[in-house]
Formats: structure tokens, sequence, C-alpha cells
């Protein structure tokens, strides 16, 4: 069961965040602890993202409501980037933080907006 729930948890984490940076994340979390990283990929990705009771599209969408109202800036951003590489519309993600601010407050939306902003800022060219 743990070898499917690997290769399920690291698929899905290919879908979000794409292949070298679910590779990368993995090889991050493995070089703090081995079983914290399995854990995580195994019960998080692998079974709790992969159950089949929601779209993948709205867990990434209610990940995305959580993480804002706690005030998680860092992974809110990660999960942004997530969610615009599952083909959720900025748009979207727009209207989840003005929707989440009337329960999170205002600081939590400002924040949300700041990691909007940079995660779907365009990319720098150099000069």
């Amino acid at each position: 069961m743990s070898d499917d729930s690997a290769k399920k948890g690291m698929e899905v984490r290919t879908k979000l965040f794409g292949e070298k940076a679910a590779q990368d994340g993995d090889k991050f979390l493995r070089n703090f602890d081995e079983g914290f990283a399995t854990f995580l990929n195994e019960q998080l990705f692998g079974t709790i993202w992969s159950r089949p009771g929601l779209p993948i599209k709205l867990r990434s969408l209610l990940t995305m409501t959580a993480l804002m109202a706690l005030g998680r800036g860092p992974e809110l951003r990660l999960h942004m980037r997530g969610a615009l590489n599952l083909g959720i519309p900025p748009e979207e993600i727009k209207e989840l933080i003005v929707h989440v601010s009337q329960y999170s407050g205002v600081p939590t939306a400002v924040e949300a907006i700041r990691a909007f902003n940079e995660v779907t800022a365009p990319p720098k060219t150099k000069e």
C-alpha cells in the first residue's frame, strides 16, 4: 500500500507543482528528515489529496483558503502556483481572496494579495 501511496503522492505533487518542483520539494524534505518526507508524500498527497470525494481543483481552492485564513504566506504562494498549474484561472484566485477576506480579515487578504501579485507577475527579463 505504501508504494501505491508514494506513487500517487508524487503524481499529485507533479500535477500541482510540475515535475522539477515536485522532485526539488521532495529532496528538500528528505534532506531535512526522510521519515517526514515519506509521511507527507504518502499521507498528505498520496492518501488525502488522492481521495475520490473532491476533484483536485477544489482541493487546491480549499487549501489556498485554509492557508490564507491561517496567514501562511510562503505555503500560500506555493499553492497559488499549483492552482495555476492545474488550470485555475487567476480571476478565481482573486475571487477566493475577496470572499475569504470577509471571514479571515483584512490583514490576511492583504498578505494574500501580495502573494497573488508575486505569483502572477510576469517573469523579469534580464537587460
